[in-house]
């Protein structure tokens, strides 16, 4: 009785165990679970857009501002946007900002960005304040996001 009572013990722990690698493995790219902003989890595809920027300290205050009115305000009112994120890193002279932004499907992304996605749409006064503009975005489908 005491060995049949282990081996089932153990079997139950094996499976029980190996259930989230079924469930990551049986995840289509089409259909990744996401939560964003707090909404619930959702079952699709939600991709993120990066961009990231160098601006002198002494500008960066104002940058931010210039950031959020003309770019962040803007693509949260796109179709298929559900959500954007600002990053911002000072080190010494140089201050770094990282925006993400959310969005429901490169489709979605295609709507406002045109067939190259990639391409980085700059903002009207970037040159005021960027240090060397990069040129290309990167996308990342979102797996996994547990900020609240």
């Amino acid at each position: 009785m005491r060995k049949n009572f282990f081996g089932i013990f153990i079997g139950a722990t094996l499976l029980l165990g190996s259930l989230p690698l079924l469930a990551v493995a049986q995840t289509e790219h089409d259909a990744v679970p996401s939560k964003i902003n707090g909404s619930t989890t959702q079952t699709k595809t939600v991709v993120a857009r990066i961009w990231h920027g160098q601006t002198p300290t002494n500008k960066a205050d104002e940058y931010y501002k210039y950031l959020t009115e003309a770019g962040i305000k803007k693509i949260q009112s796109i179709p298929g946007n559900v959500g954007a994120q600002v990053f911002r890193r000072t080190d010494g002279t140089i201050t770094e900002f990282i925006v993400i932004s959310y969005w429901n499907s490169r489709d979605a992304i295609r709507a406002f960005a045109g067939n190259d996605i990639e391409q980085v749409h700059p903002l009207p006064k970037d040159n005021q304040y960027l240090i060397e503009p990069e040129t290309k975005v990167k996308h990342f489908d979102v797996l996994l996001n547990q900020h609240q």
